[in-house]
């Protein structure tokens, strides 16, 4: 009879139950130690049963209605004990503890084949409960060598700095170098916001103080659906006062007119000037709030507004003096190293004429 079997008969025979190579069944190497818990968490008495049956005689055993070993503890109560919680256990013990995220976590099927196993059952209930914690630390440690490990490598992970985050923190915006213009970096800024946080739109921009009306513009900073205004910016390198409010007029009216969203993007505003641009339906910003919405971004989209703000300066604004101010900037906080900011490329198209802001 199978009453027989040895820890090492048992354990030989789950080892080719996980390890055959037609329809494994790996999770026997979770069934196993969920029994010898099953049969220790019930009281076992320290010389073991004699059989199967009189562990039934004292832990009366359901069956209908269930479909895996089920028995009502000292045949008191209402609360049923079953193999499916010591079963979960090993589980999470293997995936959660072990990383072995290949064991099977189905308790439903896996314990629901427990009448493939009675002969283990049969055997088990006879062994005292020390012999029944070393079968299934001896089954824990095989499926431990067996089952593949879920490394991860740390070392591997190349950490993104949130760079135009830092950008937008730390560049010094009121410097100025050589013929770099008033208010052209804070131009570009927003113009790379807009581009990174709406790709779905065509965005363009004009070097400062080229007037938007002049080459067909709404705002300093436009962006497209097809032919349909969605976004314009109006930026203002400076603390916006009531007094500018009637400066952008002519703006406000064309945005309000195409139901776009309306920016006026300033270094601050005076009190009360926030509440008047919003009602008159503008979004007025500052690099704070900018900032702030930003420091949400996932590294990729601030590397996306690093290399917006980088054409604005170089095709757009081309300005040499300021592409070489943000070299030597990204240098400073780590992002690049001296080599990369020598190979960059001077803008070959010669500047625009200047000409003078306004409608």
């Amino acid at each position: 009879m199978n009453k027989a079997m040895t820890a090492d008969d048992i354990f030989e025979e789950m080892k080719s139950e996980v390890t055959r190579s037609s329809r494994a069944r790996v999770f026997a190497g979770g069934l196993l130690p969920a029994f010898c818990s099953f049969f220790i968490e019930l009281d076992h008495p320290k010389t073991g049963y004699k059989n199967i049956e009189e562990f039934y005689a004292r832990h009366p055993q359901k069956t209908d209605r269930v479909n895996t070993l089920t028995v009502l503890p000292n045949g008191q109560g209402k609360k049923y004990k079953t193999i499916r919680q010591p079963y979960e256990k090993v589980a999470r013990y293997f995936i959660d503890e072990q990383n072995r995220i290949t064991f099977p976590s189905a308790a439903p099927h896996a314990t629901g084949q427990w009448h493939d196993y009675q002969h283990w059952l049969e055997a088990l209930v006879t062994y005292s409960p020390e012999q029944l914690e070393e079968l299934s630390e001896r089954a824990k440690l095989f499926m431990l060598s067996w089952l593949p490990e879920n490394k991860f490598d740390p070392s591997s992970v190349k950490i993104e700095l949130p760079i135009f985050h830092i950008i937008l923190e730390q560049f010094p915006w009121d410097e100025r170098r050589g013929k770099e213009k008033t208010g052209a970096a804070f131009q570009a800024m927003v113009f790379a916001y807009i581009r990174a946080d709406a790709p779905h739109l065509q965005v363009e921009t004009r070097r400062v103080r080229t007037g938007s009306a002049r080459v067909q513009g709404i705002g300093d900073i436009d962006a497209w659906d097809g032919r349909t205004l969605t976004i314009s910016a109006e930026v203002k390198h400076f603390t916006f006062d009531a007094s500018d409010v009637a400066d952008i007029r002519k703006f406000i009216d064309k945005v309000r007119e195409r139901g776009a969203l309306g920016y006026v993007v300033a270094t601050d505003f005076e009190d009360g000037v926030t509440e008047t641009l919003q009602a008159r339906g503008m979004k007025p910003l500052t690099i704070a709030d900018i900032s702030h919405i930003v420091s949400l971004w996932d590294p990729l989209k601030q590397k996306a507004a690093l290399n917006a703000l980088e054409y604005a300066i170089w095709q757009k604004e081309l300005s040499i003096d300021l592409g070489e101010r943000l070299d030597e900037f990204l240098v400073q906080v780590g992002y690049r190293n001296a080599a990369e900011a020598d190979n960059t490329i001077e803008p070959a198209v010669a500047a625009e004429p200047s000409l003078e802001a306004g409608e």
